[in-house]
């Protein structure tokens, strides 16, 4: 992680300070979320000093990838600059078929572009970055994955490999939502999440549990009404017990696959979000936010507990977009997908290095973790047999 980050005006022990990725809180704070993290403090949770170093519980600014008032992107930090590399193509608006293998090496990726059927092939190795989607959509197009349910599509075998597409979770998120009593400034250089917190929701919860952020608009499922303006507490689960699942609809790669995000399946999962939204309602209900608390417009002053709690849960459900796990690293061959070394096992010549290799996903946003993972891949990749901290 330190090596990706220049964080300036962090502890430059913990945090990076030359890598290709500007990260550092907004530089203009936004008053009604300085409002909600006092809320929190008055609350009794701690304040944080850098919540996105990872050491501290509590509540405090993101840090966000903020250079001249846009969004900084991997492709800006790392692709652009490597452009004029001679050992580099780009090849965009093209579509990957397939990964080739052959005597249980892969050979290249065959893919779509400008209505032909191209190849590249590889000398060494290739690594997949798709996503916990596209990565397992990708090796089951290419007969890696669990037999049974690729012969039922019509794809041959390369290798049963049960668990690619199965461990898919994802942090579920659901909101509290009030009007304003006066206007709630934005900066549009600046995300409308610019603080959160973390939160044990109970003695037996060994790490933080629970997510808050804080959203200067009114930010809700689409399926649900509610106001044009106002803001937001949002609340999400970020150890979820809860998987699901990436499966084939069909041989064609360009068919969408069949997603089951599985979200509050467990039990223990509907229960930490109903704890999340009480400690959401005692931040959004805090003297702090008085000056700018009107109404709580969702769920509502009715929605106090039981049937009601798990009701507007399941209707307030937000996709966190924090895909993960469908191709989980570990040490065993039959749930794992990768070794420690991001390698397919079975496949030689083959890595996956996206948030698809966590067991289970981190208890954060999952951008820094991921690439972290891309930070670590591109040392293996380069060091072969150079000894590297496990």
């Amino acid at each position: 992680m330190r090596r990706s980050e220049t964080a300036a005006g962090h502890d430059p022990a913990l945090r990076g300070q030359d890598g290709p990725l500007t990260v550092g809180p907004p530089a203009e704070p936004n008053p009604l979320v300085a409002a909600c993290v006092d809320a929190a403090v008055e609350t009794g949770q701690a304040r944080a000093d850098d919540i996105s170093g990872g050491l501290e519980t509590g509540f405090g600014w993101c840090d966000n990838n903020i250079v001249d008032g846009v969004r900084q992107s991997a492709a800006d930090a790392y692709l652009r600059p490597a452009m004029g590399r001679a050992n580099l193509d780009v090849v965009t608006d093209a579509l990957v078929l397939r990964l080739v293998v052959t005597d249980g090496r892969c050979r290249g990726v065959e893919y779509a572009k400008d209505g032909s059927i191209r190849f590249a092939e590889c000398a060494e190795e290739v690594v997949v970055t798709a996503g916990a989607i596209g990565s397992a959509q990708l090796l089951l197009l290419s007969g890696i994955g669990p037999a049974d349910d690729l012969r039922a599509v019509g794809v041959d075998v390369v290798l049963d490999l049960p668990g690619v597409g199965a461990n898919l979770h994802d942090h579920p998120m659901s909101t509290l939502t009030y009007t304003a009593r006066r206007p709630v400034p934005r900066n549009m250089s600046n995300p409308p999440g610019e603080a959160m917190g973390t939160v044990r929701t109970g003695p037996e919860a060994a790490v933080p549990d629970l997510q808050i952020l804080f959203a200067s608009l009114p930010y809700r499922a689409p399926s649900l009404p509610g106001p044009e303006s106002g803001y937001t507490i949002a609340f999400s689960a970020v150890n979820p017990r809860s998987r699901g699942s990436v499966r084939l609809a069909s041989a064609e790669p360009g068919t969408a696959p069949l997603i089951d995000p599985g979200y509050l399946g467990d039990s223990r999962d509907i229960a930490t979000m109903e704890a999340g939204l009480r400690v959401a309602r005692r931040i959004g209900e805090a003297d702090a936010l008085s000056a700018w608390r009107d109404e709580e417009a969702l769920p509502g002053p009715g929605t106090t507990d039981g049937n009601a709690f798990h009701d507007y849960l399941g209707r307030s459900l937000l996709v966190y977009y924090h895909y993960a796990g469908t191709c989980r690293i570990g040490p065993d061959g039959t749930a794992a997908v990768v070794d420690p070394r991001l390698r397919v096992r079975g496949i030689t010549g083959l890595r996956v290095a996206d948030a698809s290799v966590m067991p289970s996903i981190v208890s954060s946003n999952t951008n820094a973790a991921v690439y972290a993972i891309a930070e670590r891949a591109a040392a293996l990749i380069k060091g072969h047999t150079t000894a590297l901290v496990e």
